[in-house]
């Protein structure tokens, strides 16, 4: 009797099968504010401030005018690139503190500008176009975060209670906030905050923020949809993210991240960045009946191989 080769095709096919498929599953990135995490401000468009102090970085993709305005001073030596312009840069009686000043268009700075510890030029270190979409995706991804804890609008005050240690979600409308007289967060020490504002308009003013449990660098107020902001009279307990609002600033000061579209007003900025734990931001998976091209050969290959195996099977039982 002729001899018989069987060949178990479901152990030698499933293995590779499960390998390329896993290169086609949904993959995750941790959410955090990218580029901009290391700026105290971070604007995509334009710049425009007053008599200010920004006590940590600053980025702009558009221009950057400052006059009378103090950077980078709560920074330690050699910090890098501390001033970055993506376009033109103005500057007049002030100072970039412990490190540089970059520009990528054209630079007006006048001679009452001191750069102690760095030196100025012209380069375009920062994508700007990239840290749009990115931030884009995440303030629209906060946005659709469960809700948790206890949110209580009453009389002017708000108050936010967390339910767990680790996140906590809060959704309120832009109205609210701008009606504010108070402003309350509690939440275990080790909580991260997400707080998602709605509204195009709103504006913070004239009232105060009380942090217990957690702290102001846990905490982010996500203005998803505002494309007018306006702050005035009042003292910022966290992070700002607002990608799409032009950001008017006055009388005031933030203790966290500003991210916005574009700046203008005397507010100052206070280097107390971000430093809370966010969920993944999933990335959109690729279709199961669209694989990615680089991956068809490998598919191609496992056709051909079945083909070969099964071709071998025959022969051997008909021999």
């Amino acid at each position: 009797m002729p001899s018989k080769t069987y060949f178990n095709w479901g152990r030698i096919a499933v293995p590779v099968f499960a390998t390329l498929a896993l290169s086609y599953s949904a993959k995750a990135n941790a959410a955090t504010l990218g580029i901009a995490s290391e700026y105290n401000v971070f604007v995509i468009g334009n710049i425009s401030q007053q008599y200010t102090d920004i006590e940590g970085k600053l980025a702009a993709g558009g221009n950057v005018s400052l006059i009378g305005s103090s950077v980078g001073d709560k920074l330690p030596n050699n910090s890098g690139n501390v001033v970055v312009a993506g376009n033109n840069l103005t500057l007049s009686n002030g100072q970039v503190n412990h490190g540089n000043a970059v520009y990528g268009g054209t630079a007006n700075v006048s001679n009452n500008v001191g750069f102690p510890n760095g030196t100025l030029s012209q380069g375009n270190p920062i994508d700007f176009n990239a840290a749009k979409v990115e931030l884009l995706s995440l303030s629209q991804y906060l946005a659709g975060l469960n809700p948790t804890g206890q949110t209580t609008v009453q009389y002017g005050g708000i108050n936010l209670t967390g339910s767990g240690t680790a996140l906590n979600v809060f959704n309120l409308a832009g109205s609210s906030v701008s009606s504010a007289n108070s402003f309350d967060i509690n939440g275990d020490q080790n909580s991260t905050v997400v707080v998602n504002i709605s509204g195009t308009n709103v504006s913070l003013q004239n009232f105060g923020f009380n942090i217990q449990g957690t702290n102001r660098q846990k905490i982010i107020y996500n203005f998803y949809e505002a494309t007018n902001l306006t702050a005035s009279g009042i003292g910022i307990e966290g992070t700002i993210l607002a990608p799409l609002a032009n950001f008017n600033f006055n009388n005031g000061q933030i203790n966290g991240n500003v991210v916005v579209s574009s700046l203008t007003g005397n507010g100052e900025s206070h280097n107390y960045l971000f430093n809370g734990n966010l969920p993944d931001v999933p990335k959109t998976p690729i279709p199961a009946s669209v694989p990615e091209p680089a991956n068809l050969a490998g598919l191609g290959l496992v056709a051909a191989m079945f083909c070969l195996f099964q071709c071998k099977y025959k022969k051997t039982i008909q021999g």
